[in-house]
């Protein structure tokens, strides 16, 4: 058997919709215009914290400690309670997770969300009991591109990087392998696919029907000991 771990946001599910809905909220809070949902997208996937500060830099507008604070309290409580209002699987992913699931791998999910809200989306959308585990930014005592991260979660699965393949879809998730020494699959319809994170791959798709067992073998076969 071997183990197929899939990051989350961008990857896996595209959650930027509602991402995006808990920023305007909090942009609307401080009296700050909405931003639209493509400005949003490319930062998605890097935390509540960027996308604020992101959002403050385009109004020219600072943003105090302080302040950082109380927005993104303000932020994860509204994510939490919208966290499934329009995020979605990508198109295939559920098919592509069905295809390795009957050919022996397990699945497992290493995210830079933290795990409760990993969980709780997992839950809200029917797919949680299709992983082994579920990892978020908490749940060790570093995240990606930490390699503790990737590694931590092969670990809990019961399997090492020798068995292991990481998909995602940005520089964070192919740092993460590279310095876990385990091969990654670069998903380049996510948030964030970079020129970096495409050099790293150690394979580039464009769809999740292009992601199969053969594929993942492959790569987990050419990585050296």
């Amino acid at each position: 058997m071997a183990l197929a771990v899939f990051d989350l946001d961008g990857t896996l599910v595209d959650t930027a919709p509602d991402l995006c809905a808990s920023l305007n909220a909090c942009l609307s809070f401080a009296g700050m215009p909405a931003i639209d949902l493509d400005v949003v997208r490319p930062h998605a996937g890097h935390g509540a914290r960027v996308m604020l500060a992101k959002a403050y830099e385009r109004q020219n507008r600072p943003l105090p400690a302080t302040e950082a604070d109380e927005q993104l309290a303000r932020f994860l409580g509204h994510y939490e309670a919208h966290i499934a209002d329009t995020s979605r699987p990508f198109p295939g992913a559920v098919a592509a997770m069905d295809r390795l699931t009957e050919d022996g791998f397990k699945l497992a999910i290493c995210t830079n969300k933290t795990e409760k809200l990993a969980r709780l989306l997992m839950e809200a959308l029917g797919l949680a009991g299709r992983f082994a585990a579920i990892c978020g930014a908490d749940t060790f005592t570093a995240r990606k591109p930490d390699p503790i991260h990737l590694l931590g979660t092969i670990a809990r699965v019961g399997f090492g990087r020798r068995d292991a393949v990481m998909i995602g879809d940005t520089s964070t998730d192919t740092d993460a392998a590279q310095a876990a020494r385990v091969p990654s699959i670069l998903v380049d319809f996510g948030y964030a696919p970079d020129e970096r994170a495409r050099r790293e791959a150690s394979a580039v798709i464009s769809g999740f029907t292009e992601l199969d067992a053969a594929l993942c073998r492959r790569l987990i076969r050419s990585m050296p000991d």
